[in-house]
C-alpha cells in the first residue's frame, strides 16, 4: 500500500499543472509556474507549505531545488551534514539527489518559495522513507 501511495504522488508531481495544489510526503505542494528549460528539462516554481509540528519525508530531488523561506523555522536535515536552522529570509540550495526533509521546529507552520530543475520525464521529488513521528 505504501509503495502504490508512493507512486501515485511521484506520479502526480510529473503530470501537476500550474495552479494545482497536491500532497507529497507530508508536504503541501501548490505549481506557481512550470516551463520546459532548457530542451529536455522542466524548471518548476512551487509553494511548499509543512504543518506546524511536523516533519516532511526523507525525499530528493532528481534535479537541483533553490529556496526561500518565507515564514516559519525549520532544522533543514539532510543525510550525512549537519541539521542547519532556517528562518524567513533566509535561502538555501539542495544538490540533486541529496537525501533530505524539513523538520518544523516552531510554532507556525513552514511556507517556502522552491525552484526545481530537472530532467522533464523525472519528477520532482521522490519520497524514500516515512516522516518522522513527533
Amino acid at each position: 500500500m505504501y509503495q502504490e501511495k508512493m507512486k501515485a504522488e511521484e506520479d502526480a508531481s510529473i503530470n501537476a499543472a500550474v495552479g494545482t495544489t497536491y500532497l507529497q510526503g507530508g508536504i503541501k505542494r501548490t505549481v506557481l509556474q512550470k516551463t520546459e528549460y532548457p530542451e529536455g528539462y522542466v524548471v518548476n516554481c512551487n509553494v511548499i507549505e509543512v504543518p506546524n509540528g511536523e516533519s516532511a519525508s526523507p525525499h530528493f530531488h532528481p534535479g537541483l531545488e533553490m529556496t526561500y523561506v518565507l515564514d516559519g523555522e525549520f532544522d533543514l536535515v539532510t543525510k550525512g551534514k549537519p541539521d542547519k536552522r532556517f528562518k524567513p529570509g533566509m535561502s538555501y540550495m539542495v544538490q540533486g539527489c541529496d537525501v533530505h526533509f524539513a523538520r518544523v521546529v516552531g510554532d507556525k507552520p513552514i511556507k517556502l518559495l522552491c525552484v526545481f530543475i530537472n530532467r522533464e520525464e523525472e519528477p520532482v521529488a521522490k519520497v524514500v522513507g516515512k516522516p518522522e513521528v513527533r
